[in-house]
């Protein structure tokens, strides 16, 4: 693998950003979003015996979780799940010490206990009302998917994903002073917003209502007029929510869950840090 010099560069004079997602912290926590997603789904599945969230993704799950509970149920089953006391890897070390801007997905905390096991002050952006707290002359932990030490702020269901640009409109800015010109994403997610408000885009939804006992009741029921041999309709609450299909979700997504898409190496035309992806 040949490393272009200009990025090797950029990462010694400390005018580098990483952008870090869950497979820095696997070999540390052992597991991923799947693991999460088993444990929701068995909780679900005893009430409702015939669900099968092996077919869904943990988004998914997520959202029935809050259907048959509610938000807050939901973030703190989730902070439970996220061990707190692992120790960081060489990888989170060598991270710290390396980069003045790190953006991660991750809940995890071993940036964190990697920063601690070091003696290097750091600031950790989690939510909007951190913003103010960036600060080019430190380092900065942005956490933009939430923290397992602060349930609040973590970031799973499909309601979060798309109100994000609403939510965490300071800390989305912040993210975008760190990438340059072309992969900033801000104005396009919030030209894809307004788009949402569109009625030739609103047409399009499937616009039901959330209705929590609508839920329960749809969730895994056979429908009376149902052939014998067809599946059981089982309601999936995501689409008795108003989800646009394209709408708005991607173009955060495209940062936050596919950051090789956004943050590519090379010479930045008006002074931006390089950015660096690690999976």
């Amino acid at each position: 693998m040949q490393i272009k010099a200009a990025l090797v560069d950029a990462v010694r004079n400390r005018q580098a950003v990483l952008f870090a997602g869950a497979g820095i912290s696997w070999k540390a926590i052992g597991f991923g979003g799947a693991y999460i997603r088993d444990q929701l789904g068995m909780q679900i599945k005893r009430d409702y015996p015939d669900y099968d969230y092996g077919a869904r993704s943990l988004e998914d799950v997520c959202d029935e979780y809050v259907a048959l509970n509610d938000q807050i149920t939901l973030v703190d089953r989730l902070a439970a799940l996220v061990p707190q006391d692992r120790e960081p890897q060489e990888s989170h070390l060598a991270a710290v010490k390396a980069f003045r801007f790190i953006v991660t997905t991750n809940w995890d905390l071993l940036f964190e206990a990697a920063y601690r096991k070091i003696n290097q002050h750091y600031q950790v952006l989690s939510q909007d009302a951190d913003a103010p707290m960036f600060n080019y002359d430190q380092h900065n932990l942005l956490k933009i998917h939430g923290s397992g030490d602060r349930p609040l702020s973590l970031v799973a269901t499909t309601d979060d994903y798309e109100n994000y640009a609403e939510t965490h409109a300071k800390l989305l800015d912040r993210v975008a002073e760190l990438l340059p010109e072309q992969h900033r994403p801000v104005r396009r997610l919030r030209a894809a917003r307004r788009a949402c408000a569109a009625p030739a885009v609103a047409d399009s939804w499937q616009a039901t209502t959330v209705d929590a006992q609508g839920v329960r009741r749809r969730l895994f029921r056979r429908g009376a007029d149902e052939a014998p041999g067809e599946p059981a309709d089982r309601g999936h609450p995501r689409r008795c929510r108003r989800v646009p299909q394209r709408a708005c979700r991607p173009v955060w997504r495209h940062l936050s869950r596919r950051p090789s898409q956004c943050g590519r190496f090379g010479r930045t035309r008006n002074g931006a840090p390089e950015t660096v992806t690690v999976y």
